[in-house]
């Protein structure tokens, strides 16, 4: 199965709007909350996409992302190695619940307040995070303003 590019241009406007959050009466579970607009809708909505903390922790293993940042910090100070590294946590949530929803996206959506169950994608965020890593890395990367390299 071919899993498209979260940059591909869509007919959907997202933007962040907050998270992550603890998800209430689910203490193993984060949320983060976008706006959404479609083109053809009068408004927009607001979309949550769910994610166990256990997840999470194995996607940041699969991905290698501790040493993935320690390699993009190495040459940073000190005061800004701290600064990114308390950020990247949040940030590595924020990125694979983007992908998650840009996933619910392609299979579409409907014009109302919802919330998407990353569980239900997660097969599909395994094999990006596996094959194409850069669509979690590349949003942190930019964020911290760690700059571009060959690798991801």
């Amino acid at each position: 199965m071919s899993i498209p590019p979260a940059a591909e241009p869509s007919q959907y406007r997202v933007t962040f709007f907050f998270g992550p959050e603890p998800v209430e009466h689910q203490p193993d579970q984060l949320r983060c909350v976008f706006n959404v607009k479609k083109r053809s809708w009068k408004g927009g909505v607001q979309v949550g996409v769910d994610i166990a903390q256990e997840y999470v922790e194995e996607a940041r293993r699969a991905l290698g992302f501790s040493s993935w940042l320690e390699h993009h910090l190495r040459t940073s100070s000190p005061e800004e190695q701290e600064d990114a590294m308390r950020r990247a946590d949040e940030l590595f949530v924020q990125s694979v619940c983007t992908c998650a929803l840009t996933l619910a996206l392609h299979a579409g959506i409907e014009q109302h307040n919802q919330v998407i169950p990353a569980a239900g994608f997660a097969d599909e965020l395994r094999q990006i995070i596996t094959e194409q890593p850069g669509q979690v890395t590349d949003l942190i990367r930019s964020e911290l303003d760690l700059g571009q390299n060959s690798d991801s």
